[in-house]
């Protein structure tokens, strides 16, 4: 097989799993869009896949909250490449512990952009478990920003 095949054959849209997760992208961009301008930030952001999460921590009003996230999944990543080698073999059940702790910032910061919206936790687990269908309600819907939710 020639290196561009290679290339052609791993391209994301060309095998079911990498599809539906460009299409999820999509759907997910959309809504993030349209929730960013009532949020007041540009429409834009949500394009950017890091960034985008950045912006919705700002919007959840949990800004400093995405450098413990980012700062634990690094960790996370890092102790489960040095599992692999036979001295550090715990390290894989500290990766654990570090990617739990990146799971519960990231519903935390679900949550504050559910309640900033005016619902509550029942609409935050669709966020969390139906994300794009969830954030295009939002984004689409009638929901407006409030930015009451402030924890700390």
């Amino acid at each position: 097989m020639t290196f561009t095949a290679n290339i052609y054959t791993s391209l994301p849209w060309n095998n079911y799993y990498g599809f539906f997760g460009f299409i999820w992208y999509i759907l997910l961009a959309c809504g993030l869009f349209q929730t960013f301008r009532k949020a007041g930030e540009e429409g834009w952001k949500a394009i950017i896949p890091i960034y985008n999460l950045y912006i919705c921590f700002k919007i959840a009003n949990k800004e400093s909250m995405f450098w413990l996230w980012g700062g634990s999944l690094l960790l996370s990543g890092l102790f489960a490449w040095m599992s692999n080698l036979a001295i550090f073999f715990l390290l894989g059940a500290v990766s654990t512990i570090f990617s739990l702790i990146a799971a519960l910032l990231l519903a935390d910061m679900w949550y504050g952009i559910s309640v900033n919206f005016g619902h509550g936790f029942g609409f935050a687990l669709g966020l969390i478990f139906l994300n794009p269908l969830f954030i295009i309600i939002l984004g689409f819907g009638d929901s407006q920003y409030r930015s009451f939710y402030h924890r700390y």
